[in-house]
């Protein structure tokens, strides 16, 4: 079984009930609404697809909002673009003209106030390149140290500036709002700068009425210097490396990887690979053997989960695109996985709290025992959450009552959420356990499994571990019964 899971972009390329009911099928375990595109009637369309083929499945399926964020753009430009030659001049502009002859619009106000002289300007994810020269009111006069050809809307990036935008935009505000209503299982919120960025966010959800995980989309590099802090504060993060490309050295995006990676796991917090891991699939059937290699280097890194953007929202083959990243997951866990060893160094559980305490000893048991299985029963996910973060070779099968619960757990590394029915008694649980380890033919009678539960049945009452062979439960019940 692959447990590196897999995140895919729904767009025109997958955005019909046969694509995403075979991508389903195929073993994807969350999507990603990218609001940067689309409407709410297009993004509510997608997600009543997404959750009827996981109806249809059996399988929990998450779903991720990603907020825009406070993405600068230039205006509109005359069709069809306008060339910016190495050595000319280009003015920026906030006042409303259509891009020509020299003059570019963007609707940032704040643009001219923000940059100063001989800053760098990025335009279309780096591709032509800016120098200021001087700002006159409204207008930033710059030349042009890399040219290009330039068409609307195309990104600004000013790396190392500090722009006076919030992460959350007015349209931010109002998508979130939506997605909240809507039923997102999680918020990536893009442009994160600080931890304060994740509580502006969290405090709009706890108006709404509706928290859900935030996961901190890391794409720029003051973001780098405040790392700690911003995994501290969110549920998750991302290593985007799309803007963070733009905006830091090519050379650096490694090492970003990596420490991000690192911190997030020693936190133990989701971290998910996201940007051009697959690319060349957007037009071929088959990647280059650098992607593979990419591939497999983030989950031998630590990620919880890999994401495909263009490769599945506009590609040619989005489903085999799919099918090929997961064929690359399993072979790198098979052959070259560090297995068991835990990732999080997090000890600092409150008194009387002893989830953490039994997690680890549930790790340690799956490296002595080498079960087939560790079942965890979870009312809020928690336990399963910790256990992933042991890396054990064996699945982990996150039990619980809670829908919601059971998609969010769909996207952690080696999870297999199980809904199943509120249960009155421990026996009962285990019987479920047992009944599915067998019918899923993850497990034979005799077999070994690890346990990981309360001793009631309450919420934060995780305090028991138990190593058993299958079968135990209905001998015991039978003697019993005698």
């Amino acid at each position: 079984m692959r447990r590196t899971k897999i995140l895919a972009t729904l767009g025109p390329a997958s955005s019909t009930p046969e694509v995403i009911a075979r991508l389903v099928d195929i073993g994807l375990d969350a999507v990603r609404l990218n609001f940067s595109h689309g409407t709410h009637e297009s993004h509510a369309a997608l997600f009543g697809l997404v959750r009827e083929a996981a109806r249809k499945s059996g399988r929990p399926i998450a779903i991720l909002q990603d907020l825009q964020g406070p993405k600068i753009r230039v205006g509109k430009v005359r069709p069809p673009g306008m060339e910016v030659p190495t050595g000319s001049q280009l003015t920026i502009t906030t006042r409303p003209v259509e891009g020509a002859d020299g003059v570019v619009s963007t609707e940032y106000a704040d643009l001219p106030r923000d940059v100063r002289k001989d800053e760098t300007i990025l335009l279309d994810d780096g591709n032509i390149r800016l120098s200021v020269r001087e700002v006159r009111g409204r207008d930033i006069l710059c030349d042009v140290t890399d040219g290009g050809r330039l068409t609307s809307h195309k990104g600004i990036n000013v790396p190392g500036a500090a722009l006076s935008t919030g992460a959350l935009s007015a349209k931010d505000r109002e998508d979130a709002l939506f997605g909240l209503r809507l039923g997102v299982d999680f918020v990536a919120l893009s442009f994160v700068r600080s931890a304060g960025d994740v509580a502006e966010l969290k405090d709009l959800m706890k108006r709404a009425r509706r928290t859900v995980p935030i996961i901190a989309k890391i794409e720029k590099p003051q973001a780098m210097d405040a790392l700690d802090g911003i995994v501290a504060a969110a549920d998750g993060v991302m290593v985007a490396r799309g803007d963070l490309g733009v905006e830091a050295s090519l050379e650096m995006i490694p090492v970003f990887q990596k420490r991000i990676i690192r911190v997030a796991n020693r936190a133990g917090k989701l971290v998910i690979t996201a940007t051009q891991m697959l690319e060349s699939m957007t037009t071929n059937p088959t990647p280059t053997r650098a992607e593979v290699t990419d591939v497999a280097n983030a989950i031998l890194d630590g990620t919880d989960a890999l994401m495909l953007s263009g490769e599945t929202a506009v590609g040619q083959f989005p489903v085999e695109t799919v099918r090929r990243m997961s064929r690359i997951a399993e072979t790198t866990e098979e052959k070259i996985y560090p297995f068991d060893r835990a990732v999080s160094s997090v000890t600092d559980a409150e008194a009387g709290d002893f989830t953490p305490a039994v997690v680890r000893l549930a790790g340690h048991a799956a490296r002595e025992c080498d079960p087939k299985a560790l079942l965890v029963f979870t009312r809020s996910g928690r336990s399963a959450r910790l256990l992933s973060d042991e890396r054990p070779r064996a699945p982990i099968l996150g039990f619980t009552s809670s829908e919601e619960v059971a998609r969010r757990l769909a996207l952690y590394w080696g999870v297999l959420p199980r809904l199943i029915p509120e249960l009155e008694s421990v026996e009962r649980l285990f019987a479920v356990a047992e009944r599915e380890l067998l019918e899923s033919r993850l497990a034979r009678n005799g077999d070994t499994v690890v346990y990981v539960l309360g001793s009631n049945l309450a919420p934060g009452a995780t305090n028991s571990l138990k190593v058993a062979r299958v079968g135990d439960v209905e001998r015991e019940t039978r003697r019993r019964g005698r």
